[in-house]
């Protein structure tokens, strides 16, 4: 029996496989050593880490998987320099394994997307960032919220915002909430700026940049590789009404997101105004990983090396995006499965050990970078 879920306010993250460097030919059974090779001479602009090292990492992270405490079903999937460098993908029972195609509820990785239409908005002239919200929403006889709520803060859960008629969580600008009903009307002034529907604005956006593979639709979502909540073993279908669209509804693919993320972080979607407004550590958010900002729609950190992420969450399926400009390296982990969310180790220990991985390779090949060429500096 498969278990129909209306996503209107569900709860989201605030948080036997085949290896292939082919988006639509996995090689089923292929050392990574070998996949690695065959493209050892392609060129990497911003690249800082070795074949050899993203051969040992993909080892790693095949004996992380094979070592967790709990199975892995979904898709893995590591871009660097534009280039597939390691794709894992497990099935669930005797379903067909995912593929980089393979759609998935994207839950809160749907934030990013989001949150880069509204800074294009910004960059057009057409909303600012210190805009407050009301005189928008009121003008069009939507629900008003507390007067001091600006269109930033909404972006880096900041406002406190709680549904109408009731008071505001603490003061404007002095703590952080995660919030989907602040995305909702984040998509509300995009709606009234434009004069089209929030989904049309969405997959408009994204075409026109070239993004195949993320959606966004309202109403029951067809075509998606079937997400099984463990604790009951229920298939979930779910159906997406608008006060979950924004921040939590849309469907996209492995492919699809490595693609938005390299157009994101690579200068393509956004004015490098609005791209580094997005990026801006603006408020310390409480996360298992310690220190970690939010900007407007995407998790800033900037120990040890600058990453970008996002968690998603929604029963029947989970996931992770990381992003890593500097060496123009991104990896995707979207999950077909999900874990109760109470149990954030079983539940995401996988996703974590995956990022502290990656990033140990990453700041080791700039620690290299940095010491060949600090003779070379030393003599200026």
């Amino acid at each position: 029996m498969k278990m129909s879920v209306v996503a209107s306010s569900l709860c989201l993250l605030g948080a036997l496989a085949s290896g292939s460097v082919s988006a639509s030919e996995p090689v089923i059974g292929e050392k990574l050593e070998q996949a690695v090779a065959e493209r050892a001479n392609l060129p990497s602009a911003h690249a800082s880490v070795s074949s050899d090292s993203l051969a040992e990492l993909g080892s790693v992270f095949d004996s992380i998987i094979a070592a967790n405490e709990r199975p892995f079903y979904g898709v893995i999937a590591l871009m660097q320099g534009g280039e597939l460098r390691y794709v894992k993908a497990s099935a669930y029972g005797e379903a067909t394994a995912p593929t980089l195609d393979s759609r998935v509820m994207l839950a809160s990785q749907s934030k990013m997307i989001s949150a880069a239409l509204v800074m294009q908005a910004v960059s057009q002239g057409k909303l600012a960032l210190e805009d407050k919200i009301n005189p928008y929403m009121a003008s069009n006889n939507l629900p008003t919220y507390d007067e001091r709520i600006t269109i930033a803060q909404l972006l880096s859960h900041s406002s406190g915002i709680a549904p109408q008629g009731k008071a505001n969580r603490f003061a404007p600008g002095s703590d952080f909430q995660y919030s989907n009903l602040g995305f909702q009307v984040l998509a509300q002034l995009l709606e009234i700026t434009y004069q089209q529907d929030f989904a049309t604005l969405v997959n408009t956006f994204l075409s026109e940049h070239g993004v195949e593979g993320i959606k966004a639709q309202l109403g029951a979502q067809q075509g998606l590789i079937e997400g099984i909540e463990i604790a009951t073993q229920e298939p979930m279908e779910y159906e997406v009404q608008m006060n979950l669209l924004p921040g939590g509804g849309m469907t996209g693919s492995a492919k699809g997101l490595l693609t938005y993320l390299r157009a994101l972080h690579g200068g393509k979607l956004l004015s490098d105004e609005a791209y580094q407004a997005m990026m801006a550590p603006q408020i310390l958010r409480p996360h298992r990983w310690s220190q970690l900002y939010y900007g407007f729609g995407v998790q800033v950190n900037q120990q040890g090396i600058k990453e970008f992420s996002h968690s998603g969450y929604l029963p029947g399926y989970q996931s992770l995006s990381l992003s890593y400009p500097e060496s123009d390296t991104y990896l995707v982990v979207l999950e077909n499965a999900s874990w109760s969310i109470d149990q954030s180790n079983q539940a995401f220990g996988l996703h974590d050990k995956l990022r502290r991985a990656l990033r140990e390779t990453l700041m080791a090949g700039r620690k290299l970078e940095n010491n060949a060429s600090a003779p070379t500096q030393s003599r200026l």
